[in-house]
């Protein structure tokens, strides 16, 4: 089996994509999986060190804000998305993968609308209760939908293909040693609470929490 995996943009992406990755080769060590996403991205240093392939596309989400800055943003955006379809048949015809899977970021786009026109089987996960843009544009043209949380599947606009999944997490993190890390952290046998968020709230939930 091969598979094709487009994600991109930031973590809360790019993490879930490589614990898929690694489920799928746990399942099937015979597995092929590749990544596709910009080598400019977070994506790339991540999956490069995870050990897959890694497939470049040159893509730009568009900015919402318009002023004369985020103009030519976007005309640069449209010029790299008007290339991302060369370059995406390429990859599609490099790989050739028995499945896609997109998981974020305007990088998957592409990706999974060129495999589903192509008769390929296609899946996206959206790892928030609201959808990002691509998920949700996708989402209509996919085989399966998978969604971290019930919140998202009427957003997705696709219930009758969607089911309730979570988020995928890496062997790694379920593996760690309990005891190990309370002597790490000092914490004796005090309670220990655990606060995280992702993108751009991150900071502040902390200092809330600190």
């Amino acid at each position: 089996m091969r598979v094709l995996i487009a994600a991109g943009g930031t973590a809360g992406h790019i993490n879930p994509a490589l614990a898929i990755a690694g489920a799928l080769k746990a399942a099937d060590p015979q597995a092929e999986i590749h990544f596709a996403g910009r080598r400019e991205g977070m994506e790339y240093g991540l999956v490069t060190k995870a050990g897959y392939p890694f497939h470049h596309i040159e893509i730009n989400g568009f900015q919402r804000r318009l002023n004369a800055e985020n103009i030519a943003r976007n005309v640069v955006a449209v010029w790299h998305l008007a290339l991302s379809g060369p370059r995406t048949r390429k990859i599609l015809n490099e790989v050739q993968p028995d499945l896609v899977i997109g998981c974020g970021g305007y990088v998957s786009g592409p990706v999974v609308r060129a495999a589903a026109k192509r008769g390929i089987k296609t899946a996206i996960h959206e790892q928030n209760a609201f959808p990002g843009v691509t998920n949700k544009l996708l989402a209509k043209d996919v085989d399966l939908v998978l969604a971290a949380s019930a919140d998202a599947v009427e957003k997705l606009g696709a219930p009758d293909k969607t089911f309730v999944v979570g988020n995928p997490v890496r062997p790694e993190v379920l593996a760690a040693d309990r005891a190990a890390a309370r002597r790490q952290l000092n914490a004796g046998d005090r309670t220990v609470i655990l606060s995280f968020g992702g993108s751009l709230g991150a900071d502040r939930i902390n200092e809330v929490v600190a």
